[in-house]
């Protein structure tokens, strides 16, 4: 591509410091396989997802400083710019520092240049004109005398050549064509809009130039007829362009500082933080005794959101942020009809605090939509955690970003997301309620506080989960966990328990509140349960004794062993049911009245049976206070173990190594032209099988075939519809390839030759 040896030429160019920094800018670059010469960073770095990436990092000037370059094409110098935009050449040249900085224009002499896709995607808006000295030429005279009036042009005398010479210096201003637009009625601006996208043509074929508004357009001059067709130049097109915009330059908003110190906000985040690392162990903690129950369509319903909240004692409204963040930070995933704790969540859990923070924190600063606004269309709700199409996490993260770097106040940022993210395409009501809901997550997570981004907040930003646990290693210490046992059988429970501790008591006693002070109350049926698990008395108290911080209570002890020298007299043995105990025993259970309904039958004096299944006999005994245990056929106890429950989802593939910014530099400047580089055979392969793939897109198709790693490809099947797929590809054979499309959840098979773009996965 020419864009690309000229960008690459200009990349080349670069100091090192320059290149280090732009590479700094753009990480997706750096991924692995990291481009090998300067020509495949052109490449990278125009990719279509490379792109978005980096568009996602402009304000409201900086993209209409590139759209002006896109709009203007051959024409785009800084003084064509400024006079386009009505605005000086150093602000022009202010926002192209950002654009250059991050690879997205360069100068070729005096005109800039944009990467080949990011061009036509600008220029998109002025459809398929052509110049009107172009579409002028097959035009009849009269037609074109019709247009000149219009502009005030005299006509009387003069050739074909000589009009259009008049018409083209005349739509040369794209101000006085924009002030033109400005005056049409509604309904002409808006066939305006039809014809220079080409969608009239395409859809009614000829049009009858008498038909108002098109006869309002011809008589403004702003269209051309061409054997009776109305045709849109070039220049009137980007008039509208520029008679569409809101605004042009308005330079940074004010945005006041936060009026909070750092040292409150700090102090209240911290809290959140270590608040929200509680509430997702204890929600990870209740997954692993018992699976989250799924939708048949997948996710959590309300219902079972709400039976969550309450067992954890948190609001219902922010069970779909907890959700939403488990399963991004891989801790939470998919089991046999529900959600449990990932294999990774043993790790979590005994990891510090700061650990544990930093893999929520930044798993939700990736999300790309809000988890607490997760309607859709028709005000429906997709429920967690399915994905979302949104752009609610790019705002986050300029929100974030912004306010973090000046300390500024992040609902005054919110209030400005306009110019600080243009890109977000939602209307009024729709922008305020995602920026509502974005500030409440970070809120409760601590990234914000009191209107301030928190230092602990400021971690996240571009950075991974390693850094920002020591970043903010000293802001989240480890604090002792403290179980103290009182006299009264309930333990309250301060600090974050650790797996064990929590587990213990979730076997032998029953959570009553949960936060900083959790109380758990034991009582014969919690200790039952714990002794029908398999624990025996002496090893509950041991365990008890080790968590606590004093003695254990007289009480307790009691407790614990008067419910153990009770807990197995009655044994149930399936015949449909035996009940075997002492006779004293016996005569208990068969006079007691609650227990009618089991239809109790004395076979012998310490024997009992019934016709009901063992599992209603034991919940009957138990329910009438009788502690039995269940025994096999051979007389054996069977212990009633409580297993933790692990999804068997595997887990998704942990990001792609990246390398650093300078030494990929270095790399590029000691062999420019990749000469020393290694091609593989698999890259050879393909670029046999699609030639139209570039060197940068070859070498991310062949490095993820090689090494089994997932890629995003724009693939056009044989019907000739074009998707995005995430695959992850397994062999190459003659002109196919085998891959795990991860859309369709199944092997599939895609012909390289319709492989349209490569891009990493992120």
């Amino acid at each position: 591509m020419v864009w690309s040896a000229s960008f690459a030429a200009r990349l080349a160019a670069l100091d090192a410091a320059e290149l280090t920094d732009l590479l700094a800018a753009r990480p997706d670059v750096r991924v692995e396989p990291v481009p090998r010469s300067f020509e495949q960073l052109a490449q990278r770095l125009g990719g279509p997802g490379s792109i978005v990436e980096a568009l996602r990092l402009l304000n409201h000037d900086t993209h209409l400083v590139g759209e002006a370059i896109a709009v203007l094409g051959d024409g785009a110098t800084v003084p064509a710019i400024a006079r386009l935009l009505d605005t000086s050449e150093p602000a022009v040249h202010a926002e192209l520092a950002m654009l250059r900085g991050i690879g997205l224009a360069w100068s070729d002499g005096q005109v800039l240049r944009l990467p080949e896709r990011l061009q036509e995607h600008w220029r998109a808006e002025l459809g398929d004109a052509k110049p009107l000295a172009q579409i002028a030429k097959p035009a009849y005279a009269d037609d074109l005398r019709v247009t000149a009036s219009a502009w005030d042009i005299p006509v009387a005398g003069a050739r074909k050549p000589e009009l259009i010479d008049a018409l083209t210096e005349m739509l040369a201003d794209p101000k006085r064509v924009a002030a033109r637009i400005a005056e049409l009625p509604n309904p002409a601006r808006d066939l305006l809009d039809e014809l220079r996208s080409g969608l009239l043509g395409v859809m009614f074929g000829y049009v009858d130039p008498r038909r108002s508004p098109v006869d309002v357009l011809v008589r403004a001059g702003l269209v051309l007829l061409v054997n009776r067709r109305p045709e849109v130049p070039r220049e009137v097109a980007v008039g509208a362009w520029l008679a569409g915009l809101a605004a042009g330059l308005t330079g940074r908003p004010e945005v006041a500082k936060a009026e909070a110190t750092a040292t409150a906000a700090d102090t209240i985040a911290q809290g959140a933080a270590r608040e929200a690392v509680h509430i997702l162990a204890t929600l990870l903690d209740e997954a692993g005794r018992k699976p989250v129950a799924m939708l048949k369509k997948g996710g959590v319903g309300a219902r079972e959101q709400g039976n969550l909240a309450k067992r954890l004692s948190i609001p219902v409204q922010t069970m779909p942020l907890w959700i939403d963040i488990a399963y991004a930070a891989e801790l939470l995933g998919e089991t046999d009809g529900g959600y449990a704790p990932t294999a990774a969540h043993s790790r979590w859990r005994a990891a510090t605090p700061s650990e544990q923070w930093a893999a929520a924190a930044t798993a939700w600063y990736a999300i790309e939509h809000a988890p607490l606004l997760r309607e859709v269309n028709d005000d429906k709700v997709q429920p967690p955690p399915l994905p979302l199409v949104s752009e609610a996490g790019a705002m986050r993260r300029a929100l974030v970003r912004t306010a973090a770097a000046d300390g500024l106040s992040v609902r005054g940022v919110g209030g400005e997301i306009d110019w600080f993210y243009p890109m977000h395409g939602y209307d009024a009501a729709a922008r305020d309620a995602k920026i509502a809901a974005v500030i409440q997550e970070a809120e409760l997570l601590g990234v914000v506080a009191q209107d301030r981004v928190s230092e602990l907040g400021a971690t996240i930003v571009d950075a991974n989960p390693d850094s920002v646990a020591d970043r903010c290693a000293a802001l989240l210490p480890a604090t002792e966990c403290r179980v103290i046992l009182q006299s009264d059988l309930t333990a309250v429970v301060s600090g974050q328990p650790s797996a064990a501790v929590a587990n213990l008591l979730a076997a032998a006693a029953v959570n009553e509140t949960r936060g900083a002070g959790a109380v758990w109350r034991f009582s014969a049926n919690s200790v039952r349960g714990a002794l029908d698990a398999g624990w025996t008395a002496p090893e509950l108290l041991a365990e008890l004794a080790a968590i606590a911080h004093q003695p254990l209570p007289q009480p307790l002890e009691y407790l614990v062993n008067d419910t153990a020298r009770r807990h197995g007299r009655v044994r149930v043995r399936a015949t449909r049911s035996c009940l075997v105990a002492d006779e004293a025993m016996v005569a208990e259970i068969a006079g007691t009245r609650s227990l009618a309904k089991l239809k109790l039958v004395r076979a012998a004096p310490t024997v009992l049976t019934s016709p009901l299944e063992p599992d209603r006999v034991l919940d009957s005994l138990r329910a009438a206070g009788f502690f039995p245990v269940v025994e096999d056929a051979t007389g054996a106890v069977v212990v009633e173990r409580v297993t933790g429950h692990l999804s068997d989802t595997d887990p998704i593939d942990p990001p792609r190594p990246t390398l650093d910014a300078s030494e990929l530099a270095r790399r590029l400047v000691a062999d420019p032209n990749g000469d020393h580089a290694k091609v593989s055979r698999a890259e050879r392969t393909l670029a046999g099988l699609n030639p139209r793939l570039d060197d940068a897109e070859l070498a991310l198709l062949a490095h993820a075939i090689e090494h089994r790693d997932d890629v995003v490809i724009s693939y056009r099947n044989k019907e000739g519809n074009r998707t995005i797929r995430r695959i992850r590809p397994i062999r190459l054979w003659d002109r196919w390839m085998e891959s795990y499309c991860h859309l369709r959840g199944a092997d599939r098979e895609f012909t390289v030759a319709n492989i349209e773009a490569v891009s990493p996965a992120r």
